[in-house]
């Protein structure tokens, strides 16, 4: 099993923001958060925000970027599979 760290991390900032949102105000408002973050609509005013989206989709789409181009491509991936190191990849 590998975990892909560079893809996972990208989702910190979106589960940070999740966890806080549950404290502030319960599952209603942390499906709140979660979508303006992910699609950039916000359900209370009925309109779109692209910097919110970018705030949540943003770090995600750049993890998902890092693992692929500089994990995959430039080797790194590989190497970290030749040295023994099973559970982390980038």
């Amino acid at each position: 099993m590998t975990i892909p760290v560079a893809a996972l991390a990208g989702f910190a900032p979106l589960a940070i923001e999740a966890v806080g949102a549950w404290k502030a105000g319960g599952p209603a408002n942390m499906a709140s958060r979660v979508l303006i973050k992910t699609t950039g609509y916000n359900t209370q005013d009925g309109k779109w925000y692209g910097a919110q989206m970018m705030e949540g989709l943003g770090p995600i789409v750049l993890g998902l970027m890092v693992h692929k181009y500089i994990g995959g491509k430039m080797g790194i991936n590989r190497q970290l599979a030749r040295s023994g190191i099973p559970l982390l990849r980038l």
